[in-house]
């Protein structure tokens, strides 16, 4: 991942407890895992050689979000970050997810900031496809025994206040999906503004990890 941009919850909102609370359970059934902040990654691969670079980054986080301030504080519209779903994958960081739910303001800040900043393409110039989502677990534990899966299944349920429907359809599973579950009804976690966007230097063990820089929006 190199250089990654994150937007995450304003620290002390429910979204955020709440995410932090599934990260520790998760942590709890993993004990070799590392806790980690929540947050959901924007672009990686971001093109980052010096403190301007990342005040540019940031720059344009900010003006991104202010074009669309309007919209995104409309009650009558979802939330920049909204989850309908979870998964158990095989991939080191996306062990365990929350998927989010389709939104285009979220999909269009992604698009503008990979364009202007990343160079997370592909051979022919294809923009790798944006799949957001929240991780709640890193491991390298693959597969995850069905024992574990039912408690990561009822750790989800109980923090989300809601019910896990597992996708039998084999056509909508990617092939390095274990498991996935939709909710059963709509959940309240999400955020929108306020947040924090975060260029986070990706390198070496996740405890290493450097925050090269960050901006609050209100």
């Amino acid at each position: 991942m190199s250089i990654a941009l994150w937007f995450c919850p304003q620290p002390g909102s429910s979204s955020y407890e709440l995410l932090k609370q599934l990260i520790s359970s998760m942590q709890t059934l993993f004990p070799s895992s590392i806790i980690f902040e929540p947050h959901i990654t924007i672009t990686t691969h971001l093109t980052c050689e010096n403190k301007d670079d990342v005040n540019k980054i940031l720059t344009s986080c900010v003006a991104a979000i202010r074009s669309i301030e309007n919209q995104l504080r409309d009650p009558r519209n979802p939330p920049l970050v909204s989850f309908n779903s979870c998964s158990i994958k095989k991939q080191y960081f996306q062990k365990v997810i929350l998927n989010c739910r389709a939104n285009k303001y979220l999909l269009g800040l992604e698009k503008i900031m990979t364009e202007m900043y990343s160079s997370n393409k592909l051979a022919d110039g294809e923009i790798v496809k944006f799949e957001p989502h929240v991780s709640l677990l890193y491991s390298d534990v693959t597969p995850v025994s069905q024992a574990y899966v039912r408690m990561i299944e009822q750790r989800i349920e109980d923090t989300l206040d809601l019910s896990l429907l597992k996708v039998t359809n084999k056509d909508l599973l990617t092939s390095d999906t274990q498991t996935k579950w939709e909710f059963s009804k709509e959940s309240s976690l999400g955020w929108n503004i306020p947040g924090t966007f975060k260029v986070v230097k990706c390198e070496g063990p996740v405890y290493d990890w450097e925050v090269l820089g960050r901006t609050n929006i209100s």
